[in-house]
């Protein structure tokens, strides 16, 4: 396919999300120029870093990683609300492929977005998070489970709200719907923005009361380091 790359640029235009450039026919969503730049966290798929202890205090979280540091007036920032509001979609997939090569140190067997209530669906169109999931299951073989997951209510947004509110705000918010046994199994959860982990670890808990001997693991986009 790589030889109709630049016969294709000819006819739709395909610039960085980022910064506007042309992309080269070896360049995709991202121009190289912006991925140099981007505050990648370099953090293994594991349970030691800073990351993996935040989330461990709230749940029990086997391993995590994360592909950004997040700044909401940064790149990484720019970034999440182009994939989010404007409807850039490639941006999941994408940072899916950079991701992917740090889990397959201990690859998983299920993958699962965060879902959003039908409601915000509905008002955004589709959830920003299943891009990115989709393509890291097809990346490290993992079976991609897409409703598996169902978030009951309609909550406010997390934005603005103290760690308090946010675990008050999701902790008996989701519920689990499959008919396979995933215990003994290693499944993944992928969010775009982690901040202080209060709507993964409500899923982990919800995911371990059903399946105990199930390890569940963290991956998102980006991270938004505690100051």
């Amino acid at each position: 396919m790589k030889p109709l790359r630049p016969l294709l640029n000819l006819v739709y235009s395909r610039t960085c999300v980022l910064c506007g450039r042309p992309l080269t026919y070896d360049e995709d969503v991202i121009c190289r120029r912006c991925v140099d730049e981007l505050p990648f966290t370099h953090y293994d798929f594991s349970d030691s870093h800073k990351l993996a202890r935040i989330l461990r205090a709230k749940a029990p979280v086997y391993k995590a990683t994360s592909l950004l540091f997040y700044s909401k007036t940064g790149l990484s920032g720019k970034l999440i609300h182009k994939l989010k509001y404007h409807h850039h979609a490639r941006v999941g997939p994408r940072l899916a492929e950079f991701l992917a090569p740090r889990l397959m140190t201990d690859p998983p067997h299920i993958i699962l977005p965060v879902p959003l209530h039908p409601r915000k669906m509905r008002l955004r169109g589709y959830n920003q998070t299943e891009g990115f999931a989709l393509r890291l299951s097809r990346l490290t073989g993992a079976r991609y489970e897409s409703r598996a997951l169902r978030k009951r209510r309609h909550t406010p947004s997390q934005t603005t709200k103290s760690p308090w509110e946010r675990w008050q705000n999701v902790r008996h918010g989701f519920e689990l719907r499959t008919r396979s046994n995933w215990n003994g199994r290693h499944i993944l959860l992928t969010d775009d923005v982690i901040t202080t982990g209060a709507t993964l670890a409500a899923i982990v808990q919800v995911i371990g009361q059903e399946f105990p001997e199930a390890r569940v693991s963290v991956a998102s986009m980006a991270f938004n380091l505690p100051r």
